[in-house]
């Protein structure tokens, strides 16, 4: 097993409610296999309490645990990453999505098709404006707009009153076409997303993401129970357990999952079949990363119709990306046609 690390500079700093960032790391990892190999990527957050260090440290420990696991046992090799340490989610993603890519591409298949996909090879998806003034955050929406993006999600979080200004005003800047989505980053409380919840259906937002903290789990019953729009989880579901307890309480209409929180595609296709089961709809989203964990998204977005949205723009705002061959056009993200992710990376050269 190969490890590469890349802190790439984001084009422009991206802020939330819980803090900024002005670059994006990412861990390339490349696992082989009598002939096959297979190439997935980790991009530690504060979300997964990971650093460069940390997967770095937890890769370092990888090939003595999996050498001689048959590598179309996902679970097999989860229980032996799991026997690593708990956590490391992220690590543990850039693992799976490697073994994925491998195996797709032993059967010659793109990884869509290879999981089952039957949707085609492109999706919607959203650009995401972090927190910026009003008149910023116009300007980029416009931008966005220009360059073919036909949903935009917008974050909020810090000022009830100015978020809800700001997001009216990029209403009124792209018109009633383009598909909103919000994201709270657990900003607000209670009485507040409720109330920032009833402004955005006035506006024509389609959902309103993680609106109180993540351990809320109460409060964010009563917010999905009051309000007028979809309320959608993120940060207080980081996996199959946190999806159980979301689904057992009704307290979301829909799931963000994020390869990089599930540690990779196995546990995702677990988290989001079980909302399919009760109903729910999901969103595939993602953290500061590049292509090859994008593409990882893009494939598992589609393999199944349960998955409503992609938020699947990270690696625009990314300069020198050392992965690529994702396409962009009228709004959608598109899968390459090649077997596995059909990613290319330093890792071919």
């Amino acid at each position: 097993m190969e490890t590469r690390t890349f802190i790439s500079k984001r084009r422009c700093s991206f802020r939330i409610a819980t803090g900024c960032s002005d670059t994006a790391e990412n861990i390339m990892v490349k696992i082989v296999a009598g002939d096959d190999f297979g190439i997935g990527s980790a991009s530690p957050s504060d979300v997964t309490h990971e650093t460069v260090k940390t997967v770095e440290g937890f890769l370092a420990k990888v090939p003595k645990k999996i050498v001689g696991t048959d590598e179309g046992d996902l679970s097999g090799v989860h229980r032996r990453l799991d026997a690593i340490a708990p956590g490391n989610t992220a690590a543990k993603a850039a693992v799976d999505i490697a073994i994925y890519d491998l195996l797709s591409k032993r059967e010659r298949k793109p990884l869509h098709k290879y999981l089952g996909g039957t949707r085609g090879d492109s999706v919607l998806t959203d650009m995401t404006i972090g927190i910026e003034s009003k008149e910023v955050t116009v300007k980029r929406a416009r931008k966005h707009y220009k360059e073919g993006f036909r949903a935009l999600k917008i974050k909020v979080g810090l000022d009830l009153d100015d978020d809800v200004r700001r997001v009216a005003a990029v209403r009124n800047a792209v018109g009633p076409k383009v598909q909103l989505r919000v994201d709270a980053n657990q900003g607000y409380s209670v009485e507040q997303a409720v109330r920032f919840c009833e402004a955005m259906k006035t506006i024509d937002v389609v959902l309103v993401e993680q609106p109180v903290k993540a351990e809320d789990y109460a409060g964010l019953k009563k917010v999905k129970d009051r309000s007028p729009v979809p309320i959608m989880a993120d940060e207080c579901v980081k996996d199959v357990a946190d999806a159980k307890r979301v689904i057992r309480d009704r307290a979301v209409d829909l799931i963000n999952i994020k390869l990089m929180k599930s540690a990779g595609i196995h546990d995702a296709i677990t988290i989001n079949k079980l909302a399919a089961e009760a109903g729910i709809g999901t969103m595939v989203g993602c953290m500061g990363e590049i292509q090859l964990s994008i593409a990882a998204g893009l494939h598992f977005v589609l393999s199944s119709d349960n998955i409503k949205y992609a938020d699947l723009d990270s690696h625009f705002n990314i300069i020198d990306d050392p992965s690529s061959r994702l396409e962009f056009t009228d709004g959608r993200l598109r899968a390459p046609g090649a077997p596995g992710l059909g990613i290319t990376t330093p890792f071919d050269e």
